[in-house]
């Protein structure tokens, strides 16, 4: 019986080993090329990169922003089904990419069953791609998204990153060429006129939030010279993960001009206008019906289309004489297609609804039916 047993597992271990050693083999075989990834690790990949696997939040996105949808061969589960992704909405045929495990990291021997040539592996640490690096003897690319704002330089690199190693380097670069465009111009539209204050709230962390969930180094804003009265708040609570929360009497007492909601935590925040008296009749946004819902951006990590289009948003609703020429869906469309490759506006306003104000003072007051689908 014994002997039976070593005769069945002969073979399999010879499969395996010979699995491992092909596996070196077109690593030292292949023509390869250094490319140096976010954390400074120099990495050995392919001179041609045909199938890429993405892991941890934002990396599909990332990836796709750089014209490399078409190289993924593999993606979270999480990637699929119900996500309300923006890329999603641009590529529905992601359904159709191998699922090599559940988020923020896959499974190993799924995603070696798939024979990547290279992984890219976003919000991580150093320890964790050697790691899997190490175990799976494929290239694994450290990338970060980043932000719009003060970690813009994440996000451009990132970018970059991918263009080098996909070979897609002039969309990347025509990319960050038009996303510092849009900066540029909604600083020169909103140039010189009377200062203003704004608060940001409801936004989603981890799931959808009330009106204290708030960011006080929201994009937005900046790019259009809008004070963000919630900057105040001290640094150490400050968490793009975890989330930064305020307390009610604060929004009280800063009473910001316009307030702009999340459009994913906008029925936690309408209730929160209809049934706390001093919400309802201390805020001048309240009272003079400055009350705006944007689009989320922060959904498994940042959305960058979004935040540009709620800066175009917000821009019309403060400064609507410098913004008059501006169509919102034409606009978005725009960022879209740059972004993406497709003009998907009116997925997304069917999706998370219109931009538009909340009016809590007219005599029949709006009910918002989406705000509660």
């Amino acid at each position: 019986m014994i002997r039976k047993i070593k005769h069945l597992l002969l073979p399999c271990l010879l499969v395996l080993i010979l699995g491992v050693n092909c596996q070196k083999q077109k690593a030292t075989t292949t023509n390869s090329r250094q490319i140096t990834d976010l954390a400074n690790r120099s990495v050995l990949v392919p001179d041609t990169v045909q199938r890429v696997v993405c892991i941890r939040p934002g990396a599909v996105r990332l990836v796709t922003m750089a014209g490399g949808f078409d190289f993924i061969s593999g993606i979270e589960d999480n990637e699929t089904g119900k996500a309300n992704f923006t890329h999603t909405l641009a590529y529905p045929q992601i359904k159709d990419i191998d699922v090599i495990g559940s988020r923020f990291g896959g499974d190993p021997e799924l995603i070696y069953a798939n024979q990547p040539d290279v992984i890219f592996m976003a919000t991580t640490t150093v320890e964790a791609a050697n790691a899997l690096q190490e175990k799976l003897n494929i290239p694994v690319i450290i990338i970060d998204g980043g932000d719009l704002g003060g970690n813009y330089a994440k996000l451009s690199r990132s970018l970059q990153i991918v263009g080098e190693t996909l070979g897609t380097t002039s969309h990347v670069d025509s990319l960050l060429i038009y996303i510092n465009q849009q900066k540029e111009e909604l600083n020169n539209r909103t140039k010189g006129h009377k200062p203003t204050n704004a608060y940001v709230g409801a936004i989603t962390y981890k799931r959808e939030q009330n009106l204290t969930a708030t960011d006080p180094y929201y994009a937005a804003l900046n790019f259009i010279g809008v004070a963000n009265v919630a900057s105040e708040v001290d640094s150490t609570i400050v968490s793009p993960i975890t989330g930064t929360f305020v307390d009610y009497e604060k929004i009280i007492d800063w009473n910001p001009e316009y307030i702009f909601v999340d459009r994913a935590g906008a029925a936690h925040a309408d209730a929160d206008f209809r049934n706390k008296p001093k919400l309802n009749s201390l805020l001048q946004a309240y009272n003079n019906n400055n009350i705006y819902v944007i689009w989320p951006y922060n959904n498994y990590h940042n959305n960058f289309e979004s935040m540009l289009i709620n800066a175009w948003y917000m821009g019309k609703c403060i400064y609507p004489d410098a913004f008059g020429d501006i169509s919102m869906r034409d606009k978005g469309n725009e960022i879209f297609m740059m972004c993406y490759g497709r003009p998907i506006y009116d997925e997304m306003e069917q999706l998370w609804g219109n931009l538009q104000q909340l009016d809590y003072q007219s005599s029949a007051q709006t009910e918002w039916q989406s705000l509660n689908r």
